[in-house]
């Protein structure tokens, strides 16, 4: 007989931020709330692969913490992404106008796909997760990417785990795309940027969105046209999201905004702004989860009346 109630837990990307995630999952767990089905896009599909696999915080917890303090990390994050730009401009295209104004990210584009070689990038990959399926993982996983040659959404939910999750964090421009089936796929953040639509086609029956990559920002700085067009698709990804959210039951969004995406060095940071905004909406998910519960049991009941005998 199958659970009466699936919850579905959607993981958004946001570079570092996404180490927030790991603060969710644990809150979660330690709440006692069971986590069914699991959706991921760039950092969140790695957060969620490695959770997915062997669903244990303290397990996920040591596995990144070796992961950030090893040489295989160093490698992919290099230091002209630790240049700052103010908050104001952390939008999810903005984080690119220091490199073009400096030139180097134009100069990287001009002579290969990514300043981060292929080896490199799988290294880390493969340091995180293991020669496994997606398919074997404890709790079942959807991982979310971009195919650069059709414009559309991609969802994986069968093959390499390591080639999946590879593929829904690769950097446009900073990382080279991963190809699967004929597919190039990058980041898939940049179409689906907290993947709740895969889970509602898994069967979830609520959803809890998590979202890192913060709200859009007011800014002054619109002196030139690049300023201008920057903006303009800083809007446009963040009306998207929000209208991708709106099929979430719960939204939850950690106070991560001050941490820079590139930034993996306030992991305790990250993971307590994880913790937190769960134990703030622990009640609202708590109640949500018993209403949900008693209208499937009430369905359930509707639907086995008409089959009763009658007297």
């Amino acid at each position: 007989m199958g659970k009466l109630l699936k919850i579905g837990v959607a993981l958004g990307g946001g570079g570092a931020r996404g180490l927030a995630h790991l603060g969710v999952l644990h809150a979660l767990e330690r709440e006692g709330i069971p986590i069914d089905l699991i959706a991921g896009t760039s950092m969140g599909a790695i957060v969620g692969g490695v959770y997915a696999l062997e669903p244990q915080y303290d397990r996920a917890f040591e596995h990144f913490q070796r992961y950030l303090e090893s040489e295989e990390f160093q490698k992919t994050n290099p230091e002209f992404l630790h240049e700052y730009i103010k908050p104001s401009l952390e939008g999810i295209f903005h984080r690119f106008t220091t490199f073009i104004r400096r030139g180097y990210f134009y100069t990287q584009s001009l002579t290969r796909k990514a300043p981060i070689s292929e080896e490199s990038f799988s290294e880390n990959i493969n340091f995180l997760i293991g020669p496994v399926m997606i398919e074997e993982t404890r709790i079942p996983l959807a991982v979310v990417a971009l195919d650069l040659k059709t414009g559309r959404e991609v969802v994986l939910k069968q093959g390499s785990l390591r080639k999946a999750v590879g593929a829904s964090s690769a950097i446009p421009g900073i990382l080279p795309p991963v190809e699967i089936d004929g597919q190039q796929l990058v980041d898939g953040g940049w179409i689906d940027r907290v993947p709740v639509a895969p889970l509602r086609q898994m069967g979830a029956d609520l959803i809890i969105a998590v979202d890192v990559a913060g709200e859009l920002q007011d800014t002054s700085s619109l002196e030139t046209g690049l300023d201008i067009v920057l903006r303009t698709y800083d809007i446009c990804q963040h009306a998207l999201c929000e209208m991708q959210l709106r099929e979430a039951d719960i939204v939850l969004r950690p106070d991560v905004a001050g941490i820079h995406w590139s930034d993996f060095g306030h992991l305790q940071e990250c993971l307590q702004a994880g913790e937190k905004v769960v134990a703030d909406q622990i009640e609202e998910i708590r109640t949500k989860i018993k209403s949900r519960t008693l209208n499937k049991r009430l369905k359930k009941i509707l639907s086995i009346l008409p089959l009763m005998p009658k007297k």
